[in-house]
């Protein structure tokens, strides 16, 4: 993850988390009819657990509350939304999955449960191998996860790690072994008086 990555001459590098595009979505870009984020995302103010349709949602249309809608919905943009030199193959509802990557430069999928193996499929599966790649020679290490609703799968250079459930007060953490191997933790996230809850 250079700092050249998000070059136009570079469209599929993986994110670099030295350069936050913040809020800036991509002139002509828009949501549209795509509405994957309603399904694929958790939604804590509204109760809604990942891979299950938000109530509120009107499909290919839109949010029935959007004047309403929780903050953590207005705030929210995939990342191709914010991103130029992801194609249009990437954007959710064609891709099956919304991508995500936070400020630590961490990547992830929010699959759709109903197409649960769609990160799998290329274009999308040798990018994931590739920024995967350069994530384990990150320092921090930087994860590449697909989720499917509260299941986790680590995409490494190698091969996938299978974690199972992975919820909200739960964080993953990649090690290298002895023998150069590199392995996956789940830890407790830390409250806010730094005791584990």
């Amino acid at each position: 993850m250079t700092p050249d990555i998000q070059s136009p001459e570079n469209p599929q590098a993986a994110p670099d988390a030295s350069v936050q595009p913040g809020p800036r979505v991509v002139p002509g870009r828009e949501c549209g009819t795509c509405t994957l984020c309603c399904k694929v995302m958790a939604i804590d103010e509204l109760g809604k657990p990942p891979g299950v349709w938000c109530q509120h949602i009107v499909r290919n249309k839109g949010c029935k509350i959007y004047e309403t809608r929780p903050a953590e919905c207005r705030s929210f943009y995939c990342h191709w939304m914010l991103e130029k030199s992801l194609p249009a193959e990437w954007k959710p509802e064609r891709a099956k999955f919304a991508l995500v990557v936070n400020a630590g430069g961490h990547v992830t999928a929010f699959v759709d449960p109903g197409f649960p193996g769609a990160w799998r499929s290329e274009p999308y599966y040798g990018v994931f191998k590739r920024w995967a790649a350069e994530g384990v020679r990150a320092s921090p290490a930087r994860l590449v996860l697909a989720r499917i609703g509260t299941r986790g799968v680590v995409i490494l250079p190698d091969r996938e790690i299978d974690v199972g459930t992975v919820t909200a007060n739960m964080t993953l953490q990649l090690d290298a072994t002895p023998d150069g191997q590199i392995s996956v933790r789940k830890l407790l996230r830390e409250t806010q008086e730094g005791a584990a809850p």
